[in-house]
């Protein structure tokens, strides 16, 4: 594995030991795998707030065990710092059939947007994780600083609201343990390491599975409208919906390292990729692999 700059050396052990597991072969700006006849899954790392750098490509090497081909586009340094290369060979999405996004607080230059708009407006499957509802932090004067929210808000279904403390509580929600997301999720209750992410969910989204947290009683005033934060609170944190351009869409604020040990949130994951593209779902019977991942950037928050 070659390595472009001092940030991603200090993470090379630890990234080589998940990556020779997985059998990835990569070189920082894409890391591929080629054969035409099966769908294209896109996973996009921009940014290294809960270490998607180390959960995309071993999930990557999972979806191809499940039949699909497989891009991760990682750049090198830390994404969020930059407003050139910030993500290189992005323009792969032209050739994507699915999208997944773990991105946060990007300025893009013009050349790594346009891919991403031109994916979204085309209609094609979006996966959001996490942080991916606040994906863009451009300035009040930028023409894109309405994506700042709109990309969470138009793409994926909530924008950003806020985070409570600590860990968070996860239920299935029985009406909706039907949709084929959650087939042959058996398990129905479960707590994730990650804190509980609120949303604002647009209509149409299907809510799969909620989650509870405490956090500060606090006030918000968003561009959006104001918002009373409550100490204790229960959100949906995982939904199905399709966009304004007919794009299906998976979107969960889960996505803490810690969620990849999870058997139940990794078939979650492979079930919307496999739901986005018309892919049968993994037989019940099947082993969903699961990975103990370290989160890398702050070892010590949650």
């Amino acid at each position: 594995m070659k390595v472009y700059d001092d940030f991603f050396r200090r993470r090379a052990k630890k990234m080589r030991r998940f990556l020779v597991f997985a059998g990835i072969s990569l070189l920082f700006g894409i890391l591929a795998t080629a054969d035409e006849s099966k769908p294209h899954a896109v996973l996009v790392a921009g940014t290294l707030h809960y270490s998607p750098e180390l959960t995309m490509p071993v999930f990557a090497q999972e979806l191809e065990r499940f039949g699909f081909r497989t891009t991760v586009v990682l750049g090198p340094g830390d994404p969020e710092k930059k407003t050139e290369n910030v993500l290189p060979g992005i323009e792969i999405l032209n050739e994507a059939d699915v999208a997944i996004f773990f991105m946060r607080f990007l300025k893009l230059p013009d050349s790594e947007w346009q891919p991403i708009e031109d994916y979204l407006k085309s209609g094609k499957p979006v996966i959001g994780l996490r942080t991916a509802n606040h994906s863009f932090k451009y300035g009040k004067d930028h023409p894109r600083f309405p994506w700042n929210d709109g990309f969470g808000r138009r793409a994926l279904g909530t924008p950003y609201i806020v985070h409570q403390g600590g860990t968070t509580a996860i239920e299935v929600v029985p009406k909706y343990i039907s949709h084929p997301i959650m087939s042959h999720i058996t398990k129905t209750d479960w707590v994730s390491p990650g804190t509980l992410y609120l949303t604002r969910l647009q209509g149409g989204c299907i809510p799969l599975v909620t989650g509870a947290g405490k956090g500060k009683a606090r006030l918000l005033e968003k561009g959006f409208g104001p918002i009373q934060v409550n100490e204790y609170e229960k959100d949906i944190v995982a939904w199905a919906w399709e966009n304004e351009w007919g794009g299906t869409v998976f979107g969960t604020t889960l996505g803490h390292p810690g969620d990849f040990a999870e058997p139940a949130f990794t078939r979650m994951l492979l079930n919307s990729v496999c739901w986005a593209v018309d892919k049968p779902m993994p037989a019940a019977g099947v082993n969903i692999s699961t990975w103990q991942i370290e989160r890398a950037d702050k070892k010590k928050k949650q």
